[in-house]
């Protein structure tokens, strides 16, 4: 890169840093990780960020607060000639301060909620002059396309470029890996149902269908990956109020009795686990929290049910039912019918996990078709930033 200023990649918690990994990293092999700087907002995201980021860039901060002080302050150390914001976290002063020093800003991996369209659509004498900062606008689905279109963003601005999340790595393990997993969860050879970045809320739910799958006759083992693993103790005493065998992950060594349900107390583990899995239950669906990626045990080809409240992932999860790859269900009992119902059937769960991992595989290319937005656009802003920095 010709210029010996960073480009800016900001992402807000932790599924847009796991959305951003593939991006930084492609942008750290073309521009060298001497040259990105990455920022997030929230304590979780620069948890995963040190974990899956920190390799890749020269600094890894936190965003500054919406002041211009600390924007100012921000602009000042990081000096960036391009800014590169992932999904959607959009900051007035940040923007504005971007617009007056002349630094080119793109939105990537773009994609509006219901909620967060009906929104900005009651604000939209700020979001039109907010949106025009971006250069370009690379949209999720044709659904993003057109709200950012009635927000009043032209055509002209906006690309689409798919999904990121379908850029991740796959979620795999080794039969060493395996077994070492397996032996340190105390699995002892039963069924694995994992349930992913689950919420407050949740947890006394998914009790509940343990419950009944255990009436059933199954002997499962069930592993819980709060979205917050501060959450761990909470969680696990929900089931052992129930009289349930349970403990938390950085417990189990302490335990002599045996387990039949672990809560996971620590982040980056949750690829690993759904590879581990049977069953994957992905949280944040049984309550109203928007959901979480069910691409991630897509990539490791298992069968995927979730809840009815998948706002943040519509797109994905109607592609994934209309083709076959995962379940939705409405409540506790659906989902203990429904995990029953494939741990009983071996040849079902291997269907659906096969045809989630094609949706997966057959959807990647978002980040290179990022890479050459990002590309031309330092190409041809190059010496008009230069004139006016």
């Amino acid at each position: 890169m010709a210029d010996g200023r960073a480009i800016w990649v900001h992402a807000l918690s932790v599924g847009e840093v796991l959305s951003a990994e593939p991006l930084v990293k492609a942008l750290a092999q073309r521009y060298s990780a001497d040259k990105l700087v990455f920022t997030t907002s929230t304590r979780t995201g620069f948890q995963t960020a040190e974990r899956v980021i920190s390799a890749h860039v020269s600094a890894l901060r936190y965003f500054p607060y919406d002041i211009l002080f600390s924007v100012k302050r921000a602009m000042a150390v990081i000096q960036p000639r391009l800014v590169v914001i992932v999904e959607t976290d959009i900051w007035p002063n940040f923007l504005y301060e971007l617009k007056k020093r002349r630094i080119p800003v793109q939105l990537v991996n773009a994609r509006l909620s219901a909620r967060s369209f009906n929104g900005y659509r009651r604000l939209g004498f700020m979001m039109k002059p907010l949106l025009s900062v971006f250069g370009t606008i690379g949209v999720q689905s044709d659904v993003d396309r057109q709200r950012f279109r009635q927000l009043g963003v032209p055509d002209s601005k906006l690309a689409m470029v798919g999904n990121m999340k379908f850029d991740q790595a796959e979620s795999a393990l080794s039969d060493e890996e395996r077994q070492q997993l397996s032996d340190s969860l105390k699995t002892t050879g039963r069924h694995i149902l994992v349930a992913g970045s689950t919420h407050e809320g949740e947890e006394a739910l998914l009790c509940q269908a343990y419950r009944k799958v255990c009436a059933s006759g199954m002997n499962i083992f069930l592993v819980i990956a709060p979205r917050d693993p501060q959450r761990a103790a909470q969680a696990c005493g929900i089931f052992q109020r129930d009289g349930i065998d349970a403990a938390v992950y950085g417990e189990i060594e302490q335990r002599s009795t045996s387990i039949s349900v672990v809560v996971i107390d620590r982040i980056g583990m949750l690829r690993k686990l759904y590879a581990l899995a049977d069953v994957a239950f992905v949280g944040g669906s049984l309550v109203k929290a928007g959901g979480h990626n069910p691409l991630e045990p897509a990539s490791a080809a298992k069968a995927i049910l979730y809840g009815p409240h998948t706002e943040d992932f519509s797109w994905i999860c109607r592609t994934l039912e209309k083709e076959g790859g995962a379940i939705r269900v409405f409540n506790s009992e659906q989902l203990a019918e429904e995990v029953c119902r494939l741990i009983d059937n071996e040849e079902l769960r291997t269907k659906l996990g096969q045809r989630a991992y094609g949706i997966f595989s057959n959807h990647r290319g978002a980040v290179d078709r990022i890479m050459t937005i990002l590309a031309n656009k330092m190409e041809n802003d190059h010496g008009r930033i230069e004139n006016h920095i």
